[in-house]
């Protein structure tokens, strides 16, 4: 039912699957003022000293480790080559279908006939989808377990649905993919609400913005607002439907001092509210929420939904403020293959609101359920209760022999195609060139940041040299100012 009605989830109450996507908003002060909470619970309520703590815990390089700590060189070597390969490949595939099976049908299908192309493209996805996850999440050991199994096959599944995940990696869109390709009941067409930026990446964006459609946001509500209105009244005029997966928080943070200070922003705003401040979580945004809910408006499942990363019996996605805590992404997932794969554990929570409920609370009251959920499952690991925790979430059924099978249908029709056109030995002398190009665009990265980014192809290298112009240009901007200031101060005492 998806009758008017607020549904509030007090602290620590037993959950199903949550997945939260839309953030709500948060003051954001450059000067945070101290919250008695973060002086219980971090290190320091000062970000600059929690930066620096965080950057101590990089090693005498400041980075963190490609794989893991106790990782030596030939197996960080033989992991990362691996982890590059996989990216190529993800990349190639991805490249084949948007060209040899999208794009023709994006010019000449789309603009006469939405409705047809859409049906097209949603079996296409669901042929092409095991590609995206086989090699980082299947072939490196990564499984994943649900505790609510029935609701997620027999309700989520029936209708549209709209998915509300906490951002606790680089790579929740993968886990949307995987558990929409899931074929019991029935497979489903997963999109996405993510930030602008990334439509504009190469081959996974682009598939992701021509072929799939996704929604995009600026994170501007006024111009937000239309575009996912848009979005879902042609979906709904066309009669296609899908599992929208999205991340309330909208951002993930580092340990940078802007990360930082957001960070403390949303702390301080859940003080202001009268909540203990969120360890585990950002504040979620809501306003796009009240937008959102039209994708469920004529029936379907609202669910929120809670995930954890655990490798070698660790919480990955622990405090905020935690210089432990790893952000994982696509690399994270290559590195099972070394011998600690990561464990995606998913809690499902059914929620009831609709655009004219009060979504911020709605929100805030569900965040402070997955708070404590997170905080009551990071202190079963760490007192060493992992087969009691296990046993909570039984595990997805893998696509093993189904992936294994499209993984090699695309390589025979990859091949087929290049050797009609006589360029194989071609292709490979490119092929080991774009590894190598993406193994450097990485690597330059995280020499640059610290740390891999990779939540799609070349994320990392893009993101960090971006980061590098805008600290440039804040710096010059800076730097300018106090000149100004300087001579504007010379001046005056000149005139005296």
């Amino acid at each position: 039912s998806l009758a008017p009605r607020e549904v509030y989830y007090p602290a620590g109450c037993p959950s199903r699957l949550q997945l939260d996507f839309t953030p709500t908003m948060c003051s954001t002060t450059t000067t945070p003022r101290r919250s008695p909470r973060l002086a219980k619970t971090a290190p320091t309520s000062n970000v600059a000293q929690i930066h620096a703590a965080a950057k101590g815990t990089y090693g005498p390089t400041g980075r963190r480790p490609l794989v893991s700590e106790d990782c030596g060189y030939l197996r960080t070597f033989l992991v990362m080559v691996y982890s590059h390969l996989c990216v190529g490949m993800l990349c190639i595939n991805v490249i084949f279908d948007l060209v040899v099976y999208g794009l023709p049908a994006y010019l000449f299908l789309y603009p006469f006939h939405k409705g047809l192309f859409r049906r097209y493209m949603t079996a296409l996805t669901n042929y092409t989808t095991p590609i995206v996850f086989n090699l980082p999440m299947i072939l490196s050991g990564t499984k994943l377990h649900c505790d609510s199994m029935d609701y997620y096959e027999n309700k989520v599944k029936a209708a549209n649905s709209l998915m509300l995940a906490n951002h606790g990696s680089r790579i929740d869109w993968m886990i949307g993919m995987y558990v929409g390709y899931i074929e019991k009941p029935v497979r489903v067409r997963v999109g996405f609400v993510c930030e602008r930026v990334i439509k504009y990446m190469p081959f996974i964006g682009w598939y992701r913005n021509f072929i799939c459609e996704d929604v995009f946001v600026d994170r501007s509500f006024k111009i937000d607002k239309i575009n996912i209105s848009e979005n879902l009244n042609s979906f709904h005029d066309t009669d296609v439907e899908r599992m929208l997966y999205l991340s309330p928080e909208g951002v993930v943070v580092d340990f940078g001092e802007r990360d930082m200070q957001y960070m403390q922003a949303c702390r301080d705003f859940c003080t202001e509210y009268g909540m203990e401040p969120f360890d585990y979580v950002l504040t979620p945004r809501y306003k796009g929420q009240t937008v959102l809910v039209e994708h469920v408006a004529k029936g379907g499942t609202i669910t929120s939904i809670c995930t954890a990363f655990v490798r070698d019996g660790k919480l990955l996605n622990c405090e905020m403020w935690s210089p432990d805590r790893v952000i994982a992404d696509i690399y994270t997932l290559c590195a099972g293959l070394g011998g600690s794969p990561v464990h995606i554990y998913i809690n499902l929570e059914e929620m009831y609101f609709d655009k004219d409920s009060d979504i911020k609370t709605i929100m805030m009251k569900d965040y402070q359920r997955k708070d404590a959920l997170l905080k009551k499952w990071h202190g079963m690991l760490k007192e060493g209760r992992l087969e009691e925790f296990e046993s909570m979430f039984p595990p997805f059924v893998p696509h093993f022999w189904n992936a294994q099978i499209i993984q090699i249908l695309h390589g025979v029709q990859l091949y087929l195609l290049l050797n009609y056109f006589d360029c194989v030995s071609g292709f490979m002398n490119f092929f080991g060139g774009f590894v190598l190009f993406i193994g450097v665009s990485h690597t330059c990265g995280w020499l640059m940041n610290g740390q891999s980014m990779e939540s799609v192809p070349f994320e990392t290298g893009i993101k960090a040299v971006l980061m590098k112009l805008f600290t440039t240009f804040a710096k010059h901007k800076e730097d300018k100012k106090r000149m100004k200031a300087k001579a504007e101060a010379e001046a005056a005492k000149k005139a005296d």
